[in-house]
């Protein structure tokens, strides 16, 4: 090599060391998705204790009935929202394909045709082969973030169809509920339109008052308006349901008693809570966030391309279709020098965006592992509340028998009748709800625990 090449080499050198040095000191900011998958083993196991809970794997086993099967099938098939999310998963497959072209080299061809006055026709054609060498591993990287793109859709796909069936069962207990509230609410209305008949009779043969008779009529109306709104939540609930479905009609209705549905067992939180949909993304969503930090740092460093060009001339077509053609080839190194501080900026943004992802998974972690939490404690609160309302029903189911016998007999006012009827007819009611309650519990137990249906 001689002196002026040498210096030459020095220079290019002075220039370029300093963008690769530079660029080389890439992040070293600590791998957040590391953090990450390590707050899921630091939580303590569940202080709840599950006795009647069951090993079950997907939502749908909770409930064992052919026609809410069916509905949720329905539902997975026609409801817009899913149709959303699965076109979603596809459209990232393909953004993935696009992505890893970058891997591949590009080749475009050209055929121009020139004419001018007092001149001959003229063909110029022209195949340019180019391809960029990845040193850093950028393109890598990009096609490593269009992988766990398509990974996030895909589980926001998975959780958009839990939430359907979740959502179609729920509104199925619904039904049961409001049709139980409205068999209820009319055995009320024909105890009370009894209660007039005989306060009538007793009236007629002077053993009443019309006091009596107008708190009756007034206590049938009340029920009758409570009868109206039952009915009206039912249409409601069938009218959502319809919707949930994407506008299909439900073909079966839901039985009249409540079905059983099974309590999930909750295991340790790093085996139940790794199920989450919802909590994959969030760690996706990091691991895409690092993946974008690595890339604006490579993004400082220099460039190979190498490119190939065949050309040729001619005066006709078959001329210039490279019968003769010239081949030339370019190697280019290149790297960013000034750009005002653009791409460290950007650099920087991408790892405060990646800390912000590492807090998001937080957040979902802990809103999860909270869901569960009160889930398990909702199950044992419910349980409790059922088993008094049960023992009190019956203490006022016995309590009504007795009041209507010592009411005939006249030891008991009216008053006295109504209002134990009333309470049996509310505890009942109470008791309905109740059983709703606890059964949609279990339905969210199972989505918090990352329960779904199969894909």
């Amino acid at each position: 090599m001689s002196i002026r090449d040498s210096n030459k080499f020095f220079m290019i050198a002075t220039v370029i060391m300093p963008i690769i040095l530079a660029g080389c000191a890439v992040s070293d900011t600590e791998k957040y998705s590391i953090k990450a998958a390590e707050q899921q083993q630091r939580i303590e196991a569940w202080k709840q204790t599950q006795e009647q809970a069951q090993h079950v794997s997907l939502l749908t086993d909770i409930i064992s009935a052919p026609e809410l099967t069916r509905l949720i099938q329905t539902g997975l098939e026609h409801n817009p929202s899913v149709q959303q999310a699965k076109l979603a998963v596809q459209i990232a497959q393909k953004s993935q394909t696009s992505v890893n072209s970058a891997f591949w080299p590009q080749a475009n061809v050209s055929l121009q045709g020139n004419k001018t006055e007092s001149s001959d026709e003229s063909y110029n054609a022209n195949l340019t082969v180019s391809w960029e060498a990845d040193i850093w591993g950028k393109n890598w990287d990009s096609a490593t973030k269009a992988q766990l793109n398509t990974k996030n859709q895909i589980f926001a796909e998975q959780y958009s169809k839990d939430l359907l069936a979740a959502s179609i069962m729920r509104s199925w207990l619904q039904l049961i509920q409001q049709r139980q509230l409205i068999e209820i609410e009319a055995n009320n209305v024909s105890i009370l339109q009894q209660n007039e008949a005989t306060i009538l009779e007793r009236y007629r043969k002077g053993l009443g008052s019309l006091e009596d008779l107008d708190t009756a009529r007034s206590s049938t109306q009340s029920a009758h308006a409570t009868l109206a709104q039952y009915e009206e939540s039912y249409q409601q609930v069938l009218r959502s349901l319809h919707s949930t479905l994407g506008g299909k009609t439900l073909t079966a209705m839901p039985m009249t008693n409540f079905p059983e549905v099974l309590t999930p067992l909750a295991a340790l939180p790093q085996q139940d809570l790794a199920r989450r949909p919802d909590l994959r993304q969030a760690f996706i969503n990091v691991q895409t966030a690092e993946l974008d930090v690595d890339i604006a740092y490579k993004s400082m460093l220099p460039s190979l391309s190498l490119e190939a060009s065949l050309a040729d001339a001619g005066s006709s077509v078959s001329d210039a279709l490279f019968t003769s053609g010239v081949w030339s080839v370019l190697g280019r190194l290149s790297a960013p020098l000034f750009q005002g501080g653009r791409l460290k900026a950007q650099a920087e943004i991408n790892e405060l965006v990646a800390e912000q992802k590492y807090w998001a998974y937080q957040q979902t972690l802990l809103t999860a592992v909270q869901e569960v939490e009160n889930a398990l404690g909702q199950e044992a609160s419910l349980a409790k509340q059922q088993q008094h309302i049960e023992a009190s029903l019956a203490s006022a189911r016995r309590s009504t028998q007795s009041y209507q016998e010592k009411y005939r007999q006249g030891l008991l006012s009216f008053i006295d009748l109504m209002t134990v009827q009333r309470q049996a007819f509310s505890l009942e009611t109470q008791l309905t709800n109740l059983t709703y309650q606890r059964l949609n519990n279990r339905i969210t137990l199972g989505l918090a625990l990352g329960l779904g249906v199969s894909k």
